[in-house]
């Protein structure tokens, strides 16, 4: 059975294959390995954790609460941490930067 045959059977597309191969989407953005380090949120009314940077909405953070960085976006603007997906298992999920402070 071909790849494509296997991919139409288990009715994923293309940005779904994105998403459980650890890629970051359609963007293309480039993530560099940091770190581990720890950073504090500091939006008040949350912080989003998405799936991509700018992309599906995993999870929201309360204002202060500790996080485990490992990587960046190559823009400086996302950083990239393990976290529970919400459908089940682990997957890399991105949280804004402008948001945190290193602690």
């Amino acid at each position: 059975m071909s790849e494509n045959n296997e991919i139409k059977d288990m009715k994923l597309d293309e940005s779904m294959l994105e998403e459980v191969t650890g890629g970051v989407g359609a963007a293309s953005v480039g993530v560099r390995d940091i770190g581990p380090y720890w950073v504090r949120t500091t939006a008040r009314s949350g912080l989003k954790c998405r799936l991509a940077p700018n992309g599906k909405v995993l999870k929201t953070y309360e204002y202060g609460h500790k996080l485990k960085i490992n990587g960046i976006t190559t823009d400086g603007e996302w950083y990239r941490l393990l976290c529970y997906h919400p459908e089940g298992g682990t997957c890399y999920g991105f949280i804004y930067k402008k948001y945190t402070e290193r602690i």
